[in-house]
């Protein structure tokens, strides 16, 4: 199931997390993410949701929820290692690769100083999209730089497990598996 969590949709504060939109051939929408926002509208002030959504060709099961908010939890979280940090006033684009090119030169940096330093890398790009580079000269500032990475890394992990097991799917529940009085 491919996630795009930057489409966005938007609807009235009673939009379903589950619904049924078309009976004849049993198309649903899953949504979760769901933001409140505010709006004036002619002296007054209009509520509405946004949120993510995908359609299932059939009454999804629990388990697809379930894999369908967690696969909107991870994307989130990759979404912010990726592109959520910041070094001092830099701002670090924590792609794979340069994850490996960081650990790599402060691995080296620990071992050989000289054969490294001083090293220049490439963190990110500004909001006007201009390159930011920043220059290692000690191998102490490229591993508390090597270590601040890491750690960014792992509260995003921590926070995205957080939100996997705290979410609440009983909403979800209740509409596909409603309890009937017999």
């Amino acid at each position: 199931m491919t996630i795009d969590i930057n489409k966005r949709h938007s609807g009235g504060t009673a939009t379903q997390v589950v619904e049924c939109i078309d009976r004849r051939f049993g198309t649903w929408r899953v949504r979760t993410d769901f933001k409140e926002q505010e709006e004036q509208q002619t002296g007054r002030t209009r509520r509405s949701v946004t949120f993510i959504e995908t359609e299932i060709p059939h009454k999804p099961t629990i388990a697809e929820v379930r894999e369908f908010v967690y696969g909107v939890i991870n994307a989130q979280t990759d979404l912010k290692i990726l592109s959520g940090m910041t070094w001092g006033t830099k701002p670090v684009w924590l792609s794979e690769e340069n994850q490996k090119n960081f650990s790599e030169a402060q691995r080296v940096a620990q071992m050989m100083p000289e054969a490294i330093l001083p090293v220049t890398f490439k963190l990110g790009e500004n909001a006007e999209g201009e390159p930011v580079y920043h220059e290692f000269t000690t191998a102490e500032e490229l591993t508390q730089f090597y270590l601040t990475t890491v750690g960014y890394i792992n509260a995003c992990l921590q926070e995205g497990w957080q939100k996997k097991d705290t979410f609440d799917f009983t909403p979800y529940e209740l509409i596909l598996n409603p309890v009937t009085d017999e």
